[in-house]
């Protein structure tokens, strides 16, 4: 039942434009507090996978993407609907997203695992370099704002520093707020920095008199069959394999393998012409690219402790909210927790393949709500989420400061996933750099002279500059 409940919560919120994936989660992170663990973070990857589908609806009926994952969907899928054969485009979208999810869930079944294992051998140089490596990725997502995406990254960094210190016990950024003692709490700080800044920037919209509302849309009902869609077998399993391996890369996503993944289709395809013009592969390709990302992106969470993007921080937020340490240990304890996300991630898929099928046409009308009803509805339960993070008024303030926050880094271009992601990999980032710089006695060099800390290192900064070198070379080659 939870699991449903999160599927239907992630593509009711997915199908609405301007509200993003992160938010979804964000929003329903609030309502885990009193469950027990397992149902709690059922619910959120419920939410998880069906937000990824429900991006869909809105850019197959309107022409607007309900979430940058499905940008790409927009391209076949809207010309789709023109032709009258929108039941089609959402049939064929749905069927696609499921079999992303269960490919990429039957890579997190096998290959979580053996990460597992190499883990184990790794030290705390090598936990720092990794945490570098993180934070570099998130920077990447910000393109050409590399410097306001450090910029970001940093503060973020910085406000984890808030409360007592980990190793000395000492009072750091408190300026003398006892209640900041225990640090700032990751959960209120992101459900302020995403939910209500994009409900200010949707506040905004509707002063404005431009906010985003959905026009009426005629829904007809489908006709392609399943086993239609499954001819395009290349492409499913072709998109499947970039997309998980796109997802398993941190500051990567769905938006990416989505784009990808329908670039290599229309390339590969022998009537490269009907892309954009009302292609059924042309919707296949990024719905099932984006969908494998699901599962991808869960192995670096589970196996390293770190997350891959703003998602995954969310979600290992929600673990250690509930006293579960993600990382080696969860696979070499044999811990239930381990088993019970994956097979969870089965059933989720195919829970949502049945939601899709039997209520399309409800989802479909879901795109008409106003944003004038949304804007209000939201903050009413970000601000009672926030309370039910710490039970004090207090976790209500700094909801609103981090909501102010990120809405001004909205305005001013900051990138917001380096600033949660600096936030949720503060502590780690910290205790790994203090301690592998106390077994050197202060030598920084311990990070490049043992060999598996040098090599990620150097692939992070890598990461980071490789599309300005391509312009370079590109640059270069047009000089000659």
């Amino acid at each position: 039942m939870i699991m449903n409940i999160g599927i239907a919560a992630g593509i009711v919120m997915g199908a609405m434009p301007g509200l993003s994936l992160t938010f979804t989660i964000t929003v329903l992170l609030t309502l885990t507090y009193g469950m027990d663990s397992m149902s709690g973070m059922y619910l959120l990857l419920g939410a998880y996978c069906g937000g990824m589908y429900g991006g869909s609806i809105t850019a197959i009926l309107i022409d607007t993407p309900g979430t940058s994952n499905a940008a790409a969907t927009v391209f076949d899928g809207y010309p789709l609907a023109q032709k009258g054969r929108a039941g089609d485009a959402l049939k064929t979208s749905l069927v696609s997203s499921t079999f992303g999810g269960l490919f990429s869930t039957m890579v997190l079944l096998f290959l979580a695992p053996q990460v597992a294992k190499v883990v184990l051998k790794i030290g705390s140089p090598e936990y720092f370099a990794l945490c570098v490596f993180g934070m570099l990725a998130s920077i990447g997502t910000a393109g050409k704002n590399k410097l306001k995406g450090i910029i970001s990254a940093a503060f973020g960094l910085l406000i984890s520093c808030v409360g007592l210190d980990s190793i000395y016990g000492s009072q750091r950024l408190m300026f003398g707020n006892f209640k900041l003692m225990g640090g700032l709490q990751v959960s209120t700080c992101m459900l302020g920095a995403y939910a209500i800044a994009q409900v200010l920037v949707m506040g905004q919209q509707v002063y404005e008199g431009n906010g985003i509302e959905a026009k009426k849309v005629e829904f007809k009902k489908s006709t392609i069959r399943i086993f239609e869609i499954l001819r395009y077998w290349k492409t499913l399993l072709r998109s499947s394999i970039i997309g998980t391996v796109i997802g398993a890369i941190p500051g990567t996503g769905g938006a990416t393998s989505a784009m990808f993944c329908y670039n290599e289709a229309q390339r590969s395809s022998k009537n490269p012409e009907e892309f954009g013009k009302g292609c059924i592969e042309g919707v296949v390709a990024p719905e099932c690219g984006n969908n494998a990302v699901t599962g991808a992106t869960l192995i670096p969470m589970l196996t390293l402790g770190i997350p891959g993007d703003s998602l995954t921080a969310i979600m290992l937020g929600a673990l250690t909210m509930q006293g579960i340490t993600p990382g080696p240990q969860l696979f070499e304890k044999g811990s239930i927790w381990v088993y019970a996300i994956m097979g969870g991630m089965f059933i989720i898929n195919v829970f949502m393949l049945l939601q899709g099928l039997w209520f399309s046409k409800i989802f479909a009308n879901i795109s008409r709500v106003p944003t004038i009803v949304m804007v209000p509805s939201i903050i009413v339960v970000c601000c009672m989420g926030g309370y039910a993070i710490g039970n004090t008024t207090f976790e209500i303030t700094i909801l609103i400061a981090f909501g102010i926050l990120g809405y001004l880094m909205k305005r001013f271009d900051f990138p917001i996933p380096p600033l949660t992601i600096g936030l949720v990999l503060g502590n780690l980032f910290e205790i790994n750099l203090r301690r592998s710089l106390i077994l050197s006695n202060g030598n920084p060099l311990v990070f490049f002279t043992l060999p598996i800390s040098c090599f990620i290192l150097v692939i992070s900064f890598l990461f980071l500059f490789l599309p300005d070198i391509k312009v370079a070379i590109a640059k270069k080659k047009v000089g000659r």
